[in-house]
């Protein structure tokens, strides 16, 4: 006898049937005579362990640039800022007293503009001794790359010149090489976050100039005076020069390595 398979339950049942004997359901003749898979029976097993999602490791947080590192950087331009300062009034002080020796100007009026000149003095080079410049973490690991090349230069000098053993050698040039390795990962980190602080100390520039044109155009429109504007600007405009005079100095230091 033919038999043919349910297609509610999935049981078999003859092929001239035209209800199912098993569950009831009603027979189509045109259906096909090809079993029909069963579902799983349910296992007393434990059920398989979810798989685990691979999870990329998250970006390098690059944090903004501390204001200790402000300060360095404009301490470094500061520093010689005053150096020309200093040069520049010391050569009008020499002016003057040739003026005087010739008879150009008066004795007395040159005495006054001396002292102004020399309390100016005076006033920088107090400043100057405050003045604390240190390198960069990124400048010290760029002379640290430079130092563990040298090195490696040296041992194939050496080598060349049949002074060293294979044994020797090659022990020394591992050493020396993964350390240069070591170094240069540090000098890319570093690099990169240089060149992130740069992006955000220009930015932060541009944006306090905005708000000082702000406050300026708003106050000379509202009738305040120019003490009044300046008052308001003056906080920011020092922040302004500090942070453009931070961002050049990262520039030439990004453009010497």
């Amino acid at each position: 006898m033919s038999h043919t398979y349910c297609t509610n339950c999935g049981k078999e049942i003859s092929v001239t049937a035209r209800f199912c004997r098993f569950c009831g359901s009603p027979i189509k003749k045109s259906q096909s005579t090809a079993p029909i898979p069963k579902p799983p029976s349910p296992s007393l097993s434990a059920p398989p362990a979810p798989t685990r999602k691979t999870v990329s490791p998250p970006a390098e947080v690059i944090e903004r640039i501390p204001d200790d590192i402000v300060d360095i950087l404009y301490a470094r331009k500061r520093k010689d800022q005053i150096k020309t300062e200093l040069k520049d009034l010391l050569e009008e002080i020499d002016e003057l007293t040739k003026k005087v020796e010739i008879g150009l100007i008066d004795e007395g009026e040159s005495t006054e503009m001396i002292e102004k000149i020399q309390s100016k003095v005076v006033t920088l080079q107090e400043e100057q001794k405050t003045i604390q410049t240190q390198p960069l973490e990124l400048e010290t690991l760029v002379e640290d790359e430079k130092k563990w090349q040298k090195r490696l230069e040296k041992m194939e000098e050496k080598k060349r010149a049949q002074a060293v053993s294979n044994e020797v050698y090659s022990s020394l040039r591992d050493e020396y090489s993964s350390e240069l390795a070591s170094v240069q990962q540090k000098v890319a980190i570093e690099e990169r976050k240089a060149r992130r602080w740069l992006v955000d100390l220009q930015k932060e520039a541009r944006d306090l100039e905005t708000k000082i044109e702000r406050i300026r155009v708003r106050g000379e429109i509202e009738g305040l005076s120019k003490e009044e504007i300046g008052q308001k600007t003056d906080e920011l405009s020092a922040n302004r020069v500090r942070k453009t005079i931070a961002s050049e100095v990262l520039t030439q230091i990004l453009g010497s390595i």
